[in-house]
């Protein structure tokens, strides 16, 4: 039940949510107040009525705050959390309150390139380029500690996760950090955003931006790609030339008046592929003579 209550708690530490402030704009404040301190002066005695207009002018300082574009401010009173001014203007609120400025603006940070092993166990290098901004500034600025320092932990520790989810490169239809790095890109920006949405941050794009082995391994691996580039060129060539040899012995069959019997098909077949496999100018000598 403790175990519960602790987990309770904790849950309703992280999850405030923005309220929209109520806004008074500062003209209508103005005249409202220019109007009750005119009536004071009429009133009351002029040194009762400068005490009061001093207060106001005080309050009125103190309250009085510019919200400029792309930018938000979570207001804070005796500790409590209030309400987040959105819209940009001159604006009063409760005076003595604590405005925290938050910007809006979309933000990108490029990760360090850092050391991982993918799925094969190969050590690759690898980075990542986010863009992100603010969209619940109450979120940002109470459930984590510098929402910005936070972007950058989850970013790195999201990388690392991934990278280690797949290989760097694969040879069959196996996905790939190298071969789709569309999937790749929106898995990022899916793991990103499930971590970051405790700071009240909307991820609009994440993508690799650096992907390479380590330095040790690098040579070796340019080799084996070298190696499986030529095998599959190899692989290529030969059955091409196969099926070019078939059609070759399929019409020779089909015309009786050209007979070869087994030696002659070997030789046939011997020279085609010399000829076609050859990486060099090949001369075979193909003979056809049924006697």
């Amino acid at each position: 039940m403790e175990g519960g209550q602790v987990k309770k708690k904790f849950k309703d530490n992280v999850t405030i949510n923005d309220r929209n402030l109520t806004q008074l704009q500062v003209f209508p404040v103005l005249i409202v107040l220019g109007l009750i301190l005119s009536v004071l002066f009429v009133v009351y005695d002029s040194t009762i009525a400068l005490g009061i207009a001093a207060v106001s002018t005080l309050a009125f300082s103190q309250g009085f705050f510019i919200n400029n574009p792309n930018e938000a401010k979570v207001i804070e009173f005796l500790g409590h959390y209030i309400g987040t001014y959105f819209k940009p203007g001159m604006f009063i609120t409760l005076p003595f309150s604590n405005k925290h400025v938050i910007s809006l603006k979309f933000q990108n940070i490029n990760t360090e390139k850092i050391k991982v092993n993918d799925a094969n166990g190969s050590p690759i290098e690898i980075s990542a380029v986010v863009v992100w901004r603010v969209n619940s500034p109450a979120k940002a600025y109470y459930n984590v500690n510098n929402y910005e320092e936070f972007v950058a932990v989850q970013s790195e520790s999201v990388i690392r996760e991934l990278a280690s989810n797949y290989p760097y490169d694969s040879e069959s239809d196996e996905e790939s950090l190298r071969k789709n790095s569309d999937k790749i890109s929106d898995e990022l920006r899916s793991m990103l955003q499930q971590r970051l949405d405790i700071a009240g941050i909307e991820i609009t794009e994440a993508r690799i931006s650096h992907l390479a082995y380590s330095p040790e391994i690098a040579q070796a691996m340019l080799r084996r790609q070298q190696a499986h580039a030529i095998t599959s060129a190899r692989k290529h060539i030969v059955q091409n030339a196969i099926g070019i040899i078939e059609e070759v012995i399929a019409h020779f069959e089909k015309n009786k008046s050209i007979q070869l019997d087994g030696k002659q098909k070997v030789q046939l077949i011997n020279n085609l592929l010399v000829a076609l496999i050859s990486e060099q100018d090949a001369q075979p000598t193909i003979s056809l003579d049924n006697n």
